[in-house]
């Protein structure tokens, strides 16, 4: 686990002792816009769970991102979707969508808002390959007929590719 808090690593790491294994599993502090301490092609899968909207250069740590992915790992990627319905109608009727934590009628928390097609774009440019497009939440499985609208959170499921240059 990476994460730039100190305090959420130690959180993490008091939670890991109840899971069975919990040895086997690591934490790191670090700032994923400056990097991550791994060896290029080092993991088989990468989960950015909650954390794409928060860094301020998201490309650049996509790039990171594919850089420790081996060739045909697997990225796991959310994100909230800045086109759900709701925050639709709060933009009708001249509102702020609420997406984050939420101070005077705006979300402060978040650096950057995506949408599925803006999402899918920038892993595509990327050279990630999408192999699937989905959300979380109650009755996802319909939300996923269409996702753009109804579904609150972005979820994909894509590949690492091989870059023709860096």
């Amino acid at each position: 686990g990476v994460d730039v808090s100190s305090v959420r690593i130690e959180r993490a790491k008091k939670k890991s002792k109840d899971v069975s294994d919990g040895d086997n599993i690591h934490f790191y502090q670090c700032d994923v816009d400056e990097g991550v301490p791994f060896d290029n092609s080092f993991f088989d899968a990468v989960s950015c769970i909650a954390v794409l909207e928060h860094v301020f250069n998201p490309p650049n740590v996509l790039d990171e991102i594919f850089r420790v992915l081996k060739p045909g790992g697997i990225f796991i990627l959310q994100v909230p979707n800045i086109a759900w319905m709701p925050y639709r109608f709060q933009l009708l009727f001249g509102k702020l969508p609420k997406t984050g934590g939420v101070y005077l009628g705006t979300d402060w928390e978040h650096l950057h808002n995506f949408t599925k097609t803006t999402l899918c774009q920038l892993l595509t440019e990327k050279q990630f390959e999408i192999k699937a497009v989905s959300c979380s939440g109650i009755f996802a499985n319909l939300r996923r007929w269409w996702p753009s609208v109804l579904a609150g959170d972005i979820v994909l499921k894509a590949r690492k590719t091989q870059r023709s240059s860096l």
